[in-house]
């Protein structure tokens, strides 16, 4: 047969003819090897690989192969099949699980796509801010300072309803906070926007008054009755008198006990020398506190006063003689507990 081929095209052709079969037989398995081989060991279980946005295309690819090698899985091959398919230059950054059987093909494609995954976003209440920004930060890329820095305005903190949400791992912080304005847009739905006005609220306001109820009691279950007694005052131009302002004017969250030169600060959040709503929220409040405000209780309480006891709950009163008798029996009971400040 070799003899015909050699007698027609001669044995120089007929060399280069084998060599190039072999050349093709050969790059075919290998392509073939390289796609629909498996990427991890067999008795690996799956692997997590974080592609930072801020980094670059080529740092990419070298942080994919450093993974994969590093568990024992074939990172080289991975990235030359990347770049064998013209997908090294559309990886896209985020969290990508990889699990054992998959194969190289199937793995270049996640990245070449964004096939990734979601994380828990973790949104806490709560009055420190650099808690919650890092909070919000923990399970992102983004940096909980640059988080801080866009929640700290009363004008966005405001809107921050907390709960857990699915982001996507490369989420910078400007995008999450984005975010989070778009769910409240979501949860202040029509029902909840006309409950405001029938309180004479704005949405802003309603978490202002939430975030003073929630501060307040840490009893759900009388938290309707105060945003009741607190709209009562606004309504005929009392001042809300809430201590949890001043605590919030004076920064110091180890006063347990208000005293009169607490009273005298000077500042827009000091809610005995100012009438109405503080300038903004002081906690970002549980969703709970700010339907407690929604669905406030109708009464004619002006008063409250500490329950003694370290109960959590309050005594209720529309008359501030009634009231004062409470005040001294709450003064008296904090005196027995050697506490003054």
């Amino acid at each position: 047969m070799f003899k015909k081929y050699i007698k027609k095209y001669g044995l120089p052709l007929v060399i280069v003819g084998i060599l190039g079969k072999i050349t093709s037989i050969t790059l075919v398995f290998g392509v073939f090897g390289h796609w629909f081989g498996t990427l991890l060991p067999s008795e690996s279980e799956h692997i997590t690989i974080y592609l930072d946005p801020e980094l670059t295309l080529q740092e990419h690819q070298l942080t994919i192969e450093e993974e994969v090698s590093k568990h024992g899985g074939h990172g080289e091959r991975l990235t030359r099949v990347l770049y064998w398919r013209g997908w090294s230059e559309q990886i896209v950054p985020g969290k990508y699980e990889i699990n054992a059987g998959e194969t190289i093909g199937d793995v270049a494609h996640k990245f070449a796509t964004g096939d990734r995954e979601f994380v828990r976003v973790i949104v806490p209440a709560g009055r420190d801010l650099e808690v919650i920004a890092g909070k919000i930060a923990q399970n992102i890329a983004a940096d909980s300072m640059a988080v801080l820095q866009f929640i700290r305005p009363d004008s966005i903190r405001w809107q921050i309803i907390p709960n857990t949400y699915e982001m996507w791992w490369e989420t910078t912080a400007e995008e999450a906070i984005l975010r989070l304005t778009k769910e409240r847009a979501i949860w202040w739905n029509t029902e909840r926007q006309e409950k405001a006005k029938g309180k004479d609220l704005s949405s802003e306001e309603a978490v202002i008054l939430a975030s003073i109820v929630q501060a307040e009691t840490s009893n759900i279950s009388e938290a309707p009755i105060v945003a009741g007694l607190y709209l009562n005052r606004l309504e005929i131009g009392q001042a809300l008198q809430a201590d949890p302002t001043l605590i919030y004017a004076w920064n110091d969250i180890s006063i347990t006990r208000v005293l009169n030169k607490h009273k005298e600060i000077d500042s827009p959040y000091n809610t005995y020398m100012h009438a109405g709503l503080p300038p903004g929220p002081i906690r970002t409040p549980e969703p709970t506190y700010i339907d407690a405000v929604l669905n406030a209780t109708e009464h004619d309480y002006l008063y409250m006063c500490a329950e003694p006891g370290g109960t959590g709950k309050h005594v209720f009163e529309r008359r501030y003689r009634d009231h004062l008798r409470n005040a001294r029996q709450y003064q008296r009971w904090l005196n027995k507990q050697n506490i003054y400040r």
